[in-house]
């Protein structure tokens, strides 16, 4: 997670809904009355621009095309996938490797494993969850999703210790010490690629982009459905004020990264 900051504020529904309830006390007192009207209908007036208006596509688009999908080279040292897509949970609980909404991660780099057999895997993410006297982490719901999806797990090499996208650079750096004139790509959600490429290149790792598990496809319409575009903006606020939590951190050099990426080979 990016910081207490970015959990607070990435999640716009909560946020409206909060002070919506805050809204209705003050407008009760009478030296505050104003106040929550003024509130309470800032906050109204918002829902009904959100609804209406595809705000969170027009600025989720940005992020989700910073890095096409580039053509690959015939060969390459390895393929790293961030975590995020695993839900320790729910396979502690039911014993069944359940993933969210970001599993395109993994099965992009399940078919970019397929196509380069040659190549280094690497996993990085380290959340667990107690599952009686042993933890459940998201390394150990990939192995078991590789293992269904025909990967071998034992060719994949696992970061368990990473907390967050800057930890995911650093920690897996750390483990797999790559050689400067070597290639690897970088799998994860489109539109968390920019935070994600910049993490890497604040340790020296260059890697070649790969987004996959896109939210955005054809422009959309203006249409009434708050509850769906509030929960689009969060997916924008949660990597914006991360990109920018991330500089203030000091874990990044540049607010965005360099759009530049290992040299293709035929």
């Amino acid at each position: 997670m990016p910081g207490p900051f970015v959990a607070i504020f990435s999640s716009l529904g909560s946020l409206i809904f909060a002070l919506l309830l805050l809204a209705l006390p003050l407008s009760w007192w009478r030296a505050t009355r104003r106040l929550g009207i003024m509130l309470g209908t800032t906050m109204l007036l918002l829902v009904g621009v959100i609804g209406v208006l595809p705000l969170h596509d027009w600025l989720l688009r940005p992020l989700e095309e910073y890095f096409p999908v580039p053509e690959l080279p015939a060969k390459i040292d390895g393929v790293i996938v961030l975590g995020g897509a695993e839900e320790p949970g729910v396979m502690a609980a039911r014993g069944w490797p359940e993933l969210n909404s970001n599993a395109d991660r993994l099965i992009g780099f399940v078919a970019l494993a397929r196509q380069y057999p040659e190549a280094r895997l690497v996993f990085t993410g380290g959340a667990a969850v107690l599952r009686g006297d042993r933890a459940v982490s998201e390394a150990d719901v990939a192995a078991a999703v590789f293992a269904k999806l025909g990967l071998d797990p034992d060719r994949v090499t696992y970061e368990r210790a990473s907390r967050n996208t800057a930890e995911n650079a650093r920690l897996s750096h750390a483990l797999i010490q790559p050689k400067p004139d070597e290639t690897w790509i970088l799998v994860t959600s489109a539109r968390h690629l920019p935070r994600a490429v910049n993490t890497f290149h604040a340790v020296g790792w260059q890697v070649i982009p790969y987004p996959v598990d896109f939210l955005t496809g054809k422009p959309q319409e203006f249409e009434f459905s708050p509850l769906r575009r509030l929960s689009g903006f969060n997916f924008v606020a949660k990597e914006v004020l991360g990109l920018l939590w991330y500089r203030i951190q000091g874990w990044t050099s540049d607010l965005l990264p360099a759009r530049r990426t290992a040299e293709t080979k035929p």
